[in-house]
């Protein structure tokens, strides 16, 4: 099976997109920004992960339901580790 040969514009514009994602990614790496999955999450993040409201997961922390979490500055984080075993375990309803 060989595949139809690609068009010199659109190759062309793909290294173009590609060079600017590079250029973009080490702006980011010099100003010392970090570009790995957080291992610690904020209750939107969980949010996002799990299809379960901000509002809820605030529900839940008041009845000391849901995914273990912890204070860091006066804000709410959650391990991605606890999340992720949380929702494994069936509890996340």
């Amino acid at each position: 099976m060989t595949l139809p040969p690609i068009d010199p514009s659109l190759k062309q514009l793909a290294e173009e997109i590609a060079s600017a994602m590079v250029d973009e990614l080490w702006a980011r790496m010099r100003r010392g920004d970090v570009l790995v999955a957080p291992e610690y999450l904020s209750a939107k993040q969980v949010s996002q992960l799990t299809s379960i409201s901000v509002k809820t997961l605030e529900m839940f922390r008041s009845v000391r339901k849901g995914p273990p979490y912890f204070r860091v500055g006066g804000r709410i984080r959650y391990r991605i580790a606890d999340v992720r075993a949380w929702v494994e375990s069936g509890r996340a309803e």
